[in-house]
């Protein structure tokens, strides 16, 4: 007797959930598969995304589809800064370098006094421009960010700028492998908090914020190597590379010299190749 009531009772459950998923069908199919994706990918986006910061939904919003969701990103963060106080989108680093003390320095990481004048400012920006095949506004942006936040870590601006064209080019929204981004490309899983007062580690993309904290870490590992060829050899993450012609800090040292060399005669000289 026991077997039958429970056979009427699973009959029944069937037929229960037969016509519950009946009723369900056109509700369903009220969503086209885009919105269903849509609603699947922000369920997952935000279950990542993490009390302190948007790392989680960018990184899989980057993964699954990269330049679409990399564009929106940008576009939105770089809304917000240009309707903020530039004091209060991009806060000086003045304050965060100050706490390295500055005897720690190898001198030849300071400022060579090249970028003083408009003329070596111009040069050096149609240079950069030619040689990695960016608009002239764009490079004398990344000059004008470079002198500004040299200032504000007492290092050589020419330093920065050699560093950006070997990192990436001069290309704001490039990304390695091992996840270093924009255009110093720093690793902003290891310094996620170093982006807190630019908006997130999205903000690793806008130029403004990504020179501060290249500028930072690069002026912390110059101090705790001791020169700065170990401290471009430690910015790399390998502290015990090698040199010679092809090595990381060959390149920077280079690059600056070539700049310093532009500078220095206001010429606008560019051979259209990158380093990279």
């Amino acid at each position: 007797m026991r077997k039958r009531v429970d056979n009427v009772t699973t009959q029944l459950g069937t037929s229960q959930l037969a016509l519950l998923a009946l009723k369900l069908t056109p509700f369903l199919k009220a969503f086209s598969k885009n919105t269903w994706l849509a609603i699947v990918f922000l369920a997952i986006a935000l279950w990542l995304t993490g009390p302190r910061t948007n790392a989680g939904a960018f990184e899989f919003a980057r993964i699954l589809v990269p330049s679409e969701a990399r564009q929106l990103l940008l576009e939105y963060t770089q809304f917000e800064f240009a309707n903020t106080e530039s004091t209060a989108a991009f806060p000086s680093i003045a304050p965060a370098a100050s706490a390295i003390p500055s005897s720690k320095i190898d001198l030849a990481a300071l400022d060579a006094q090249f970028l003083k004048s408009d003329k070596e400012r111009q040069a050096v920006a149609n240079h950069l421009a030619a040689k990695y095949r960016i608009s002239t506004a764009e490079s004398l942006r990344y000059v004008s960010h470079a002198i500004e936040v040299a200032n504000e870590v007492n290092l050589d601006p020419v330093l920065l700028l050699a560093i950006m064209a070997t990192e990436s080019s001069f290309n704001p929204n490039a990304q390695s492998r091992a996840g270093a981004q924009g255009l110093m490309q720093v690793l902003t899983r290891v310094h996620t908090e170093k982006f807190e007062p630019y908006g997130g580690v999205v903000a690793a993309f806008v130029p403004e914020a990504n020179i501060r904290v290249g500028a930072l870490i690069l002026k912390a590992c110059i101090a705790k190597a001791g020169s700065l060829e170990a401290g471009l050899r430690s910015y790399l993450g390998a502290p015990n590379a090698s040199g010679g012609p092809n090595s990381y800090t060959y390149k920077v040292i280079a690059e600056r010299e070539e700049l310093n060399e532009v500078a220095r005669n206001r010429s606008p000289k560019g051979s259209g190749n990158s380093n990279a």
